[in-house]
């Protein structure tokens, strides 16, 4: 029998897992930050080469951003969807949930108190 919070665990692994695969293009899943050729506008890309994916920003104050989602490409999306799912699986009762765990669940899910 599974407890609510390792369904809730469950549910944001799910749904990281669907997205994050989704956003993967040509078997690319890592993204870094550079500008484009022309404007030299931020940029988020999926191969620096040969982009597929490609995030642009307007303003050189959002490279900031950039670098954020760099840090959170598909790769890291899969890594987190993976370590939900073994909180998850260790769960042996309501009491031994991890409250981060627990709390990043619920912020992928859109609960708007995910706080630990």
């Amino acid at each position: 029998m599974t407890t609510p919070s390792a369904d809730v665990l469950r549910q944001a692994a799910s749904l990281l897992r669907d997205k994050a695969t989704a956003a993967i293009h040509e078997g690319r899943t890592t993204w870094s930050a550079g500008h484009t050729l022309g404007s030299k506008s931020p940029v988020v890309v999926d191969d620096p080469e040969q982009p597929s994916v490609l995030i642009e920003t307007f303003a050189a104050r959002l490279e900031r951003v950039n670098s954020y989602l760099e840090l959170l490409g598909p790769a890291t999306g899969l890594a987190l969807a993976d370590w939900l799912d073994a909180e998850a699986g260790r769960l042996s009762g309501p009491d031994v949930v991890s409250p981060h765990a627990l709390a990043v669940a619920r912020q992928v899910l859109g609960e708007t108190d995910a706080t630990p």
